[in-house]
């Protein structure tokens, strides 16, 4: 009997709960374990065994679609996370950003830092922070107290971000880290 408990709780447990007559059977089991008397404890697991055919046999329920979302000022600079569906799509380029799609941003710099090996941090006033990436080697100094540093990020090559600063030439190599 212990056995086929087990196995009843395993197999239940190993089922994601879709709805709420998986939870209920799962629950009518739960309470049958607690059940000391072995008469009863078997009738109670007969009275709950229906239930929780009915909740294996029933489909599941469908997953929420993914929503189609494009590059807002929040997700820019983010991995996306749309999964490649159909081999035919694998290893292609991502398509080129359709109108409606962030390419660039501009803010204002809130804080400025370094890390231990000297590349820039940049903590944006929307939230954002941007590192320059290790493999760039461009030198930017700590701007002068009390000066606003402006800057721009913009799509780069191959899905890499180019941040530059108002007056100064030169572009760099960042990626976003929150």
């Amino acid at each position: 009997m212990r056995i086929a408990y087990a196995l009843s709780i395993g197999l239940l447990m190993a089922v994601p709960a879709y709805a709420d007559d998986a939870r209920d059977a799962l629950e009518a089991i739960a309470k049958c374990a607690d059940i000391t008397d072995s008469a009863a404890r078997l009738k109670c697991y007969d009275a709950a065994a229906p239930k929780a055919k009915s909740a294996l046999a029933a489909p599941p329920q469908p997953a929420q679609p993914a929503k189609e979302t494009g590059v807002t000022v929040e997700n820019y600079g983010l991995p996306r996370t749309q999964p490649v569906t159909k081999a035919e799509d694998y290893g292609k380029p991502a398509p080129p950003p359709g109108p409606q799609e962030i390419t660039s941003i501009s803010s204002t710099v809130v804080e400025f830092a370094k890390t231990a090996r000297g590349k820039a941090l940049f903590f944006l006033a929307n939230g954002q922070v941007w590192r320059q990436l290790d493999a760039d080697g461009t030198e930017l100094p700590y701007p002068p107290a009390g000066t606003t540093m402006k800057v721009t990020v913009e799509n780069g090559f191959f899905g890499s971000y180019n941040l530059t600063v108002e007056g100064r030439n030169g572009l760099i190599k960042v990626t976003r880290l929150k």
